[in-house]
């Protein structure tokens, strides 16, 4: 083994802080590309995030539009429903109080039948009677 002489651990220690400053300057500059795209990856990371976020919301206001028109809707129908349902009634209401006179509609046309009836026998009775008489007049 031999010794190191004095200039050569000189140009040794030398050599070993030049490699130093090197380092450290590369580590900086390592540091700084870092920094520097991981401030880039967070903002366009945040701007993505911010775009889903006035997405969802934008889905959500239309949602909501949508079920303030079926709601609105609805409600038409449910009020014409109403409507049908009283206009029923009062159908069904005036049904009833007409029931008892299309009873007695039906009992007159029972009678009518009947008048009409006993008039086809009297007409037949008649036209016998008159056949009748004609002969005993000849």
């Amino acid at each position: 083994m031999s010794e190191a002489s004095p200039t050569t651990a000189v140009g040794h220690q030398e050599y070993q802080g030049a490699a130093a400053v090197a380092t450290t300057q590369t580590d900086t500059a390592t540091a700084d590309s870092i920094d520097a795209a991981s401030r880039k990856a967070f903002g366009s990371t945040a701007l993505y995030l911010r775009s889903e976020l006035e997405a969802t919301g934008s889905d959500l206001q239309l949602l909501e539009k949508l079920n303030d028109a079926s709601i609105a809707k609805y409600e038409g129908l449910s009020r014409q429903a109403q409507d049908m349902l009283v206009h029923a009634y009062k159908v069904k209401q005036t049904y009833n109080e007409m029931e008892g006179q299309l009873a007695e509609v039906d009992s007159l046309v029972e009678s009518i039948n009947s008048l009409e009836q006993v008039a086809m026998e009297l007409d037949r009775y008649s036209l016998q009677l008159e056949a009748k008489f004609q002969k005993l007049l000849k």
